[in-house]
């Protein structure tokens, strides 16, 4: 995640700011800025302000993607800035455009397959509400997984199937050719409309 040591104190302020969200932004704020590492931060950040608005708002999902980037590794930055994302997609879906096309162009430098496809899962889930953005990241994720072979890659291929298939229907012939031949891939194949 980051060179930085994961403490019980970054996950249990984490938990603390998600429950005093609702309750006190200001706490609930001055406990996510609190947590150390950058990975913790950032979820904390995303969920305060999922219960705010206005321009307070978007001030704190840039903070928690900044903070997402302090991570160093590439996928982790791509994974935990879905937490923003998801929030901001909501609020300014124009906005979340831009981030995600950064985001995409940032995983894609990733050169793990399985690491990059993870990051783009993620990225995929946190905007599969909103079809232009999902539309994004879909195309990217495919490359990834097309890329990559074995069980987990086939995993990867079954959780985002729908994904695949609700943005960029096109492309799921080629997604689910790619899984190990059996009875889940027959699945796959058979839930592609004629």
């Amino acid at each position: 995640m980051s060179e930085m040591e994961i403490t019980r104190e970054d996950v249990a302020g984490r938990a603390r700011a998600g429950k005093l969200a609702p309750l006190d932004i200001g706490r609930s704020l001055e406990t996510a800025r609190g947590i150390k590492h950058p990975w913790y931060r950032c979820q904390a950040l995303a969920t305060t302000a999922e219960y705010m608005t206005g321009r307070d708002q978007e001030r704190v999902l840039s903070e928690s993607l900044a903070a997402a980037h302090e991570q160093d590794e590439t996928n982790r930055v791509v994974t935990v800035s879905s937490w923003p994302i998801r929030v901001l997609a909501k609020i300014r879906p124009e906005l979340a455009a831009k981030y995600v096309e950064d985001l995409v162009a940032l995983a894609e430098t990733e050169p793990h397959n399985l690491r990059r496809s993870h990051a783009l899962q993620s990225l995929a889930y946190s905007v599969s509400g909103h079809p232009g953005l999902l539309g994004r990241v879909v195309p990217a994720l495919v490359e990834s997984l097309i890329g990559g072979h074995g069980p987990r890659i086939d995993r990867c291929i079954r959780d985002t199937f729908e994904l695949v298939l609700s943005a960029r229907r096109d492309l799921a012939w080629t997604v689910a050719m790619h899984h190990k031949p059996n009875n889940l891939q027959s699945r796959l194949l058979a839930a592609i409309p004629g």
